[in-house]
């Protein structure tokens, strides 16, 4: 089986869609998937770090113009009404862009099985803060699409169950195969934990996130726990200093320190040292940052929105906490920090449920049988028309 992957962008600044591109890839490997990739260019540093992590992909690269957004790459466009039907599989990743809304319409167009993944832009969060021209843009190219795209592909539960109250009929076109987890999973030594109680919030510094939220529960923990730290990874330009404005308001400067951005040996220390993990985002589409958090050992204090959810509930790795009440999420993070015996209950068993439910193994074998179940529709559709 060969499969076309079409992304908007796949440079390391883009984050966690690359870093999943490179997690399907891998997992597709381990079933003999033939992956090739189509993607606008990028640097020459960040096409050999790609190939470095996907040796035996192959990839397409193709000039583009504008930003964000707003990249449209003619090229790309071209040669896949040209190369299209040399794939048994066209899957497209992304939705509210030209590069991805127009590849997914050329595949339809040229007869190859389409798999959309909409990135969780299906959201009522996402469609809050659509502007009327974005929602013009849905409704002309990538509604359409998704009406006639042969599977759609959500990476949980809760994303697909968002999505399916925009009435796009999924029907059983829909197939639910998280990112696989490629990184380490280790369970911590207790006695290396920080000595304050800790804290840590390690993701993108964005209002999504929720931040101030977080620092504003803050102000209520260390209302009584005085001794406890916060530790926020991340970066976010502008955003930052808001934030420092809010600890400065709160009195905050003894408990909450901003490491900037993390990696490496630094990325690994702080895992190992925090006592917990906190991400009360307004929405997030899977939460790979939780993810990775649950692999070090941590408990996790997140929203309702990440839709990793049903994961930390079904594993009892945490706390579920409402995102509009700081009240909520620092009674959520004063439960954690006190719960000695619980601590170490997620250390002892948060490694493993992550290395047995998004092993690259087994989300391989998840994304054959997606492919599998879109090659058969279409093959069956192909028997109706003779």
């Amino acid at each position: 089986m060969t499969v076309l992957h079409v992304m908007p962008n796949v440079s390391r600044a883009f984050g966690g869609p690359t870093e999943s591109l490179i997690g399907y890839t891998q997992a597709a490997r381990t079933q003999d998937i033939d992956v090739h990739v189509a993607a606008p260019s990028v640097s020459t540093e960040d096409e050999e770090w790609l190939k470095e992590q996907l040796p035996e992909a192959t990839f397409h690269f193709f000039a583009s113009a504008g930003q964000h957004a707003y990249v449209v790459a003619p090229g790309l466009w071209t040669w896949m009404w040209q190369e299209a039907r040399r794939f048994d599989a066209i899957h497209v990743h992304g939705l509210f862009n030209p590069v991805s809304s127009l590849s997914a319409h050329i595949g339809i167009a040229r007869g190859v099985p389409t798999v959309m993944r909409p990135f969780g832009t299906l959201s009522r969060y996402t469609f809050s803060r659509r502007s009327t021209l974005k929602r013009l843009y849905f409704a002309l190219l990538d509604r359409p699409a998704l009406r006639r795209a042969a599977a759609v592909h959500f990476t949980t539960e809760a994303e697909r169950d968002e999505a399916n109250r925009l009435s796009l009929e999924f029907d059983d076109r829909s197939a639910v195969v998280p990112p696989p987890w490629r990184g380490e999973t280790t369970v911590p030594d207790m006695e290396e934990k920080a000595d304050r109680p800790t804290v840590l919030y390690m993701s993108r510094l964005h209002p999504k996130k929720n931040v101030q939220g977080l620092l504003r529960a803050w102000a209520q923990v260390v209302a009584v726990r005085p001794d406890a730290q916060l530790w926020v990874a991340g970066d976010g330009d502008d955003y930052v200093r808001q934030l420092r404005d809010t600890v400065a308001t709160h009195g905050l400067e003894d408990s909450v320190s901003f490491l900037g951005f993390v990696s490496g040996d630094e990325k690994e220390r702080v895992l190992r040292k925090a006592w917990a993990f906190a991400l009360p985002s307004h929405q997030e589409n899977f939460g790979v940052a939780v993810l990775e958090a649950v692999a070090a050992g941590l408990p996790v204090v997140i929203s309702g929105e990440v839709q990793l959810r049903s994961f930390v509930e079904s594993h009892d790795l945490g706390v579920i906490v409402d995102r509009t009440d700081p009240a909520a999420i620092a009674a959520g993070l004063r439960s954690v920090l006190s719960d000695d015996a619980g601590q170490r209950r997620v250390a002892e068993e948060g490694p493993a449920a992550v290395r047995d439910t998004f092993s690259v193994e087994r989300v391989g074998e998840q994304l054959v049988e997606m492919y599998e179940s879109v090659l058969s529709t279409a093959s069956s559709d192909d028997g109706c028309g003779d």
